[in-house]
């Protein structure tokens, strides 16, 4: 997997965003998100996961922790589409409005 590189700083769990994007949305566990930032300048990132997926979900994303007892075994981003290609939060798509018709009123005029 290859992480999209844009200019100026990328933070940390915006790094992560992009991992989690991946397929969709699909649930990425701890181990697969190491995998892809391991031997990079980038391994930090990982020192604190739990704090980056909180970063994730304060900037408006909506992430599922999928859990065995207590241990967490995946992240999953169930609003991915609101992320654009840098795992940055845009917000919802936004829906085309129709313009409203309106009524033509006649005035009759009686002397």
């Amino acid at each position: 997997m290859s992480l999209t590189v844009r200019k100026g700083k990328q933070n940390r769990h915006e790094k992560i965003t992009v991992v989690l994007m991946s397929n969709n949305g699909s649930a990425k566990s701890p181990e697969e998100i190491r995998e892809v930032f391991k031997g990079t300048d980038q391994e930090k990132v990982l020192y604190r996961l739990s704090t980056n997926i909180y970063n994730i979900r304060k900037d408006g994303g909506i992430v599922k922790v999928i859990k065995n007892g207590r241990d967490v075994t995946g992240y999953q981003l169930v609003n991915y589409t609101e992320f654009d290609s840098i795992g940055r939060y845009v917000g919802p798509a936004k829906k085309a409005v129709a313009p409203v018709a309106t009524p033509e009123v006649t005035e009759t005029v009686t002397a």
